[in-house]
């Protein structure tokens, strides 16, 4: 089992956010714990056209009138465009929407959005693996797509319950970044980030979204800069030109949450945007459905180690060459650390998926077209919250995250930048001990120490302040026996504070 090193330096940039959420408020489109309403009204023919065998690949709107309420808003806009949308779901029995408020009429705007994304989430029996990932990066200050269920009629007709999720485009980046002075690239299947033209140069691939397309010049030396530079210069470099503080973050939850279909996995579903202004790229999750243990790839999701989960066969040089940084890599450890502890745990998560479950629970009974795409009943949607379906469904939400942090929990490593020095010049004995422990600090020199033990979830379970001539010796008789990691805090000469740490002791 791999040690719990716990960091004794005092961190709060990643604890505590200071000033405004990136995100903007939810507002009326995208309400939590309520299912909005929309009615589509079109032309039959034009429906039928969208939904027949062999026109899953067509891209062309039809006309629509579109018709949204809730309990904060009811309103309507005609002469809307109404498509199919996704990429492999286009061949789902239950297909996904694009509303275009401004396909027809140019410019038009509803309520401050140009499109909505009714994704049918056909993978997903819960229908609510999208919207929690959602959730959960807003809440963490990353900039992210705002989201709410609807319960979709056209024609009059129900068509079940959908995700609506808010279109990244240039109204996006504005109420995120201020502005959309850049270019947005949206990374589909075979976006490995390498600096090969013939992928970077590939539309289908690397996907303008948002920005000038006459050429792909700022992706270019992006792509060579972090295939080329290693070490100090990488640092350097990806330091000043990207965020890579927000993608460190982004990183830890696509991993606990067992986000495979992303970049770092399997080279798919994200968009990096470039901030012009400020010569800055940004990385955005995208696609998040096939998370808490859908799997399409043969791995188990629930327990694959934290500190291997990169594609292991394939070149992934921004997740790569970050995590090969020992401080951007116990940053990542960090991350992972506090989310256990705090946001990623069932006592957090389980209350949130229960309101969920019973919100969505009535629309999903009387969609007919929850069963088509792999025979679900709503006796399933009950029992996916918490148990396997199998198939591609290999764990239920809550045992999937009990799982996730039972392993994560024995794979998480935090080392200290200055472990050399501790282990040149510290040493700890007896150990295995029962009674009592020395600490020798060699030649350090230092004014006073507090020493700390630890027990592997983190809890001090014995702290010791001592003076160079009082010795250290620790008294051990009223610690259980166990595993534990001493931490050592000193004071200089010159009268500032250092940390050590990583000496694990057994204790019989």
């Amino acid at each position: 089992m791999k040690n719990i090193l716990l960091t004794l330096t005092f961190c709060v940039h990643f604890f505590v956010a200071f000033g405004q959420n990136v995100n903007p408020e939810n507002g009326p489109l995208f309400p939590e714990n309520e299912v909005n309403r929309v009615d589509i009204t079109m032309d039959p023919a034009d429906l039928a056209f969208l939904l027949a065998p062999g026109n899953e690949e067509n891209r062309e709107y039809k006309y629509c009138i579109f018709e949204f309420s809730n309990s904060q808003l009811t309103d309507s806009l005609h002469n809307v465009g109404i498509r199919l949308r996704g990429n492999t779901s286009r061949y789902a029995p239950k297909k996904s929407f694009k509303i275009s408020f401004n396909k027809f009429i140019k410019g038009r705007q509803f309520h401050g959005e140009k499109k909505f994304n009714l994704r049918a989430e056909h993978n997903d029996p819960t229908h609510s693996r999208e919207k929690s990932l959602l959730k959960f990066f807003i809440e963490e200050d990353i900039p992210s797509a705002r989201s709410s269920h609807v319960a979709l009629y056209i024609n009059g007709n129900y068509h079940g319950v959908y995700l609506n999720t808010e279109q990244i485009d240039d109204l996006f980046l504005i109420s995120r970044f201020g502005d959309d002075d850049g270019k947005l690239y949206k990374g589909n299947y075979g976006a490995d980030l390498t600096n090969d033209p013939n992928l970077y140069m590939n539309d289908d691939i690397y996907e303008i979204e948002e920005g000038d397309e006459a050429d792909r010049n700022e992706l270019a030396a992006f792509l060579d800069s972090i295939n080329i530079l290693n070490g100090e210069a990488f640092s350097a470099y990806i330091e000043r030109n990207f965020d890579v503080e927000t993608y460190i973050k982004t990183l830890a939850i696509e991993h606990l949450s067992g986000h495979w279909d992303n970049y770092s996995y399997n080279k798919n579903n994200f968009l990096i945007y470039w901030d012009e202004s400020k010569n800055l790229w940004t990385y955005l999750p995208y696609d998040l459905d096939n998370t808490y243990g859908i799997d399409w790839v043969g791995e188990d999701w629930g327990i694959r180690d934290l500190n291997d989960w990169i594609h292991p066969d394939q070149a992934r040089p921004l997740a790569q060459k970050i995590l090969d940084q020992p401080g951007y890599r116990n940053e990542y450890n960090e991350y992972l650390l506090s989310f256990i502890d705090k946001t990623f745990n069932n006592t957090h998560l389980d209350p949130y998926f229960n309101a969920q479950k019973a919100l969505l629970r009535d629309y999903i009974d009387r969609d007919t077209y929850y069963t088509t795409n792999y025979g679900w009943t709503v006796t399933d949607y009950d029992k996916a919250f918490s148990a396997p379906l199998g198939g591609h469904v290999d764990y239920g939400i809550s045992d999937f995250i009990e799982t996730r942090v039972r392993y994560a929990r024995q794979q998480i490593v935090i080392t200290s930048i200055e472990d050399d020095l501790l282990n040149a010049h510290v040493t700890v004995y007896p150990n295995p001990t029962s009674d009592y422990l020395i600490v020798n600090m060699g030649e350090i020199s230092y004014n006073r120490s507090i020493i700390t033990l630890y027990n592997l979830n983190g809890q001090i379970v014995g702290r010791w302040g001592k003076k160079p001539t009082q010795g250290t010796r620790i008294p051990l008789d009223r610690i259980k026996s166990g595993n534990y990691i001493l931490g050592i805090e000193y004071e200089t000469a010159q009268g500032s504070w250092k940390s050590l740490m990583g000496k694990k002791v057994i204790i019989n």
